[in-house]
């Protein structure tokens, strides 16, 4: 049986598509401190992102 997932995360990638920006300016983006870095997945490592980490950098974006 499937449980129901209460939040929708995104890969770094899919978050970049969304923007409309290039993976390489996200990555650059996190490594000048321009964003926060989202959590990452204890089992994978893989960033977390969320709904609220896209739209507080197209507010970042836009600036």
């Amino acid at each position: 049986m499937r449980t129901k997932r209460t939040a929708i995360h995104l890969t770094t990638t899919q978050v970049a598509r969304v923007l409309g920006i290039a993976t390489k300016t996200l990555y650059r983006m996190l490594q000048d401190g321009r964003i926060t870095e989202p959590a990452r997945n204890p089992d994978n490592n893989y960033r977390i992102w969320s709904s609220q980490h896209i739209e507080a950098i197209r507010q970042d974006i836009r600036k």
